[in-house]
């Protein structure tokens, strides 16, 4: 676990956040520091005990929300509280409930009215509230419902419940709308590769050969190994690894399809006493007859719950659908009891939001094609529309899911217009964001999905070949996504602008960026699967004219393959890794030397915010390079000896030069550097240098004014 407080935009050099960074959390760039369970209320002050807690669908915060209220009741955790009330928000009579005893789970009514009486007479002193599931409430909840009150409260005035804690959980695409109100906000990151070793050691006896197998298999396939720090999905990986002889699912909709393709296997063994094969969810006509109807029903009601914005059911919701009941035996509908209703136990259905968001897909997959795409017209914004999209693109490849079209050669069966209608649709729309995460984005791992090109290419056309993800945290899965998608554009005439700017992507995001590239079908790319770095992103995209790189840690174990794979790069023309954890020395700039050696196409380069504690290799590449125009080294801790190391190799090119933010530069310094500029570098007309130094430039450089005037050279304005 870890919490996140104050917004921190700096450079991205603590251990620990290295760590963390993996995008799990559209705001990951938050400054962050590990914590403890025992801790999250301790360092709250004055301000309200109202902590939100985070996490990614899957990652377990549900069983935290339970673990916390069976510790506290063990007398391990919280004692400082005198009665801790779990209540689990996708409980429809929670949705209803206006009173503290409408949520109270007592069995006499008497009793609850009692105990709220207790509550409001403490003003709620005492009391830890553990709401489970912000985001599986309806977004129209009425306000004068007692989880508004609780959530909502006016600190101004002291009200029945003004002095109880409060802890929600939530994914964090529902939560925004909480952020204001919360004291602190802590995530739940899922397994460490470490963690997720030792989970598969368990679930496989011990079996280390076997683990290992497992863990080689899982790095073959790049979105399972993206997507297996959540133990949801570790759970299925490893179901599929013993079932399935040691195969793997290759795609997100396929890792939730084999759930319940094993979960549909299990009712026909344990409960029917049949060893038929299951046959193909996505194609009813393929199921056994003994569950088809019920497979059938659960997508029907799957798709209600998306339309609806709920992940419960109860007797009157299946009623009003003509779905029996008996679709809770197949297992995927979870039978769960509802808090107390007037002294008798009520149960609720509950299906899991990710299988929810599975199964809508089938249903509207099923649909005849022009339905399909209205409805995804009118889902457009709701919350959950990116995810449903995301299963239909990997179900139908965007194309038509008709069966007699379907056996019709893919060039005969083109994606039908309002796909592409729909598509323009996102695209227009891409700087509205749902839950913070850019609804571009989503399109583009749906694409990834889909693996069709022609629709990336029209992507690609529709943003005028720039696609520009400035600020937008990437996940491994979302940099393949991205990787497949400029490869796939690559083929084209036009350059192409990629700008990953602060997306936290590291030398682990670069690796799937790059594998992203080995995907795409249209690209002759022969990328092996391990060792990858951001070199092949430039190496095997051939029409990139940009790539913004600022403030992702890249670090030293990808400079140095990336200048190799630069050297040879013939399109690209800008390149930015400023602020990417590097240090360029003595040891380590023979690669930037080659770089500018041997590249013909780059002419802006930005290295600033990064460590130079040698500029001899650089100069010794400048002195030949024939393209570069502009170089930014601001920020990099250069001194007095550095930029005498610079001026041997600025003869011609450059018109423009960035030295600015360098405290240790003194004025002998600027001197030196006037010095060599009076007769050389013929083309330059800007140059930043640092404030301190702003005050003396004038003496400094009016000699240099006046030779290069008399040698017929430009006039360098100092800024």
């Amino acid at each position: 676990m870890i919490q996140k407080e104050e917004i921190q935009r700096g450079r991205i050099n603590d251990e620990f956040v290295k760590l963390t960074i993996t995008g799990k959390i559209d705001d990951i760039l938050l400054l962050k520091t590990p914590v403890n369970l025992t801790n999250i209320f301790s360092e709250i002050g004055d301000r309200r005990n109202f902590v939100l807690i985070e996490g990614a669908p899957g990652c377990g915060k549900s069983t935290l929300a339970l673990h916390i209220c069976q510790e506290w009741a063990k007398g391990k955790l919280f004692q400082e509280f005198d009665i801790a009330i779990l209540v689990r928000l996708r409980d429809p009579l929670v949705r209803e409930a206006k009173t503290i005893s409408d949520i109270l789970p007592c069995i006499d009514t008497a009793v609850a009215n009692e105990t709220e009486a207790v509550i409001k007479s403490l003003y709620g002193k005492g009391v830890l509230w553990v709401l489970d599931g912000w985001d599986e409430l309806p977004s129209d909840l009425p306000r004068d419902l007692i989880i508004n009150k609780l959530i909502r409260l006016d600190m101004s005035q002291k009200g029945a419940l003004h002095e109880s804690a409060v802890i929600v959980t939530s994914r964090p695409s529902s939560s925004a709308e909480l952020h204001p109100l919360v004291s602190s906000r802590v995530e739940v990151l899922g397994f460490t590769p470490h963690q997720l070793e030792q989970y598969f050691t368990e679930c496989l006896n011990g079996d280390s050969q076997a683990v290992q197998t497992l863990l080689e298999r899982i790095r073959e396939n790049p979105v399972v190994e993206g997507s297996c720090y959540l133990p949801l999905n570790a759970s299925i990986v490893v179901n599929c690894f013993l079932s399935d002889n040691h195969s793997l699912p290759t795609s997100n909709h396929g890792i939730f399809t084999s759930l319940v393709q094993s979960s549909l296997k299990r009712y026909l063994q344990e409960k029917l006493g049949k060893t038929t094969p299951v046959g193909d969810i996505t194609s009813p006509d393929s199921l056994p007859s003994e569950i088809r109807t019920e497979t059938v029903q659960m997508c029907q009601l799957a798709y209600h719950g998306i339309e609806k914005n709920k992940a419960t059911f109860t007797d009157g919701d299946l009623a009003a659908l003509h779905i029996t009941k008996e679709i809770s035996n197949v297992g995927l509908l979870q039978t769960v009891p509802s808090i107390i209703s007037d002294g008798h136990l009520v149960y609720y259905c509950f299906l899991h939001l990710s299988i929810q968001e599975l199964l809508a897909a089938i249903h509207i997959s099923l649909m005849p094609p022009k339905q399909q795409i209205s409805v995804f017209q009118k889902l457009f914004g709701n919350p959950r529309f990116s995810a449903v999209f995301q299963f239909y693109a990997g179900i139908t490849k965007l194309s038509t899911s008709r069966p007699i079209l379907s056996l019709l050669p893919r060039f005969l069966c083109p994606v039908p217009a309002t796909v592409f209608d729909l598509v323009r649709k996102v695209v227009k729309t891409e700087k509205e964001k749902y839950g913070e995460r850019p609804l571009l984005l989503s399109l583009i791992n749906c694409l990834y999905e889909a693996e069709d090109s022609r629709l990336c290419v029209f992507v690609a056309n529709l943003l005028k070949h720039n696609l520009d993800l400035n600020h937008t945290t990437m996940n491994p899965i979302d940099c393949l996504s991205v990787g497949y998608f400029v490869s796939a554009c690559s083929n084209t005439s036009n350059g192409f602008t990629l700008i990953l700017r602060n997306c936290s992507i590291g030398d682990q995001g670069c690796k799937f960026l790059a594998r992203g590239l080995s995907k795409c079908p249209n690209s002759n790319n022969d990328i092996p699967t391990e060792g990858i770095h951001i070199a092949e992103i430039i190496e095997n995209t051939i029409s990139i004219s940009e790539l913004n790189l600022f403030n992702n840690a890249i670090g030293n174990s990808g400079l140095s393959t990336l200048c190799e794979a630069l050297s040879t790069n013939t399109s690209l023309k800008s390149l930015d890794l400023g602020n990417c954890s590097l240090t360029i020395s003595d040891d380590n700039g023979t690669a930037l030397y080659q770089l500018l050696n041997t590249n013909n196409s780059l002419e802006c380069l930005n290295l600033s915010n990064n460590t130079v504690t040698s500029c001899r290799h650089i100069a010794a590449g400048l002195a030949v390079n024939k393209t570069l125009t502009t170089l930014d080294l601001a920020y990099c801790e250069l001194t007095d000896q550095s930029i005498e190391e610079l001026s041997t190799g600025l003869i011609n090119k450059i018109k423009a030069l960035c030295i600015n933010g360098n405290a240790s530069i003194t004025e002998d310094g600027m001197k030196t550097l006037a010095r060599h500029l009076t007769t050389h570098c013929s083309e330059l007309t800007w140059l930043w240098i640092p404030d301190h130094l702003i005050s003396c430039s004038k003496t400094v450089f009016r000699d240099t004014h006046k030779e290069r005037k008399r040698n017929g050279l430009p006039e360098i304005d100092v800024c």
